[in-house]
């Protein structure tokens, strides 16, 4: 039992080294193929954004502030139907936690999505902040607010 789970640790090893280890560029968020990853064309400011909204209604919103031409500040927050930012109390009903694990799927949703503007601020490239477990739809979402707020600074 042990080697099989060494045998399939290693090889999802080998395959993310080969991965890592492709020749393919990453996608930048410029249309602008003449831009290389690290010279942006974007206009020093705060520029907000909101995604279109999904299957309940709520849409992501980020503010990014750019400065020298890059992003230095991306605050990114889920915004439910009613308003109301998805926050510690995002999957209780009236105010109690009435179905835990409903709850818990919530909540690691709101702190996956809340990683994504330090993660956008590191990369500098919307499409290279990878999706986290439990914030699919927001990183959908998340990824269309940032263009969008990004077509803004250009």
């Amino acid at each position: 039992m042990r080697r099989g789970v060494s045998m399939a640790a290693a090889s999802v090893l080998i395959g993310l080294l080969l991965a890592g280890c492709s020749s393919q560029k990453p996608n930048n968020v410029h249309s602008d193929s003449s831009h290389s990853e690290h010279s942006h064309s974007y206009k020093d400011g705060t520029y907000t954004a909101k995604s279109s909204p999904d299957e309940r209604g709520a849409v992501g919103e980020i503010t990014l502030t750019i400065q020298q031409g890059k992003i230095a500040k991306a605050d990114y927050r889920g915004i439910q139907k009613d308003g109301k930012v998805k926050d510690i109390d995002y999957g209780k009903t009236s105010g109690k936690i009435e179905n835990p694990e409903f709850y818990q799927k919530a909540q690691q949703g709101v702190k996956g999505a809340a990683a994504y503007g330090s993660k956008l601020v590191e990369m500098q490239n919307v499409d290279r902040v990878d999706s986290i477990s439990g914030a699919t739809v927001s990183h959908k979402q998340f990824t269309e607010a940032v263009k969008s707020a990004l077509d803004q600074a250009k």
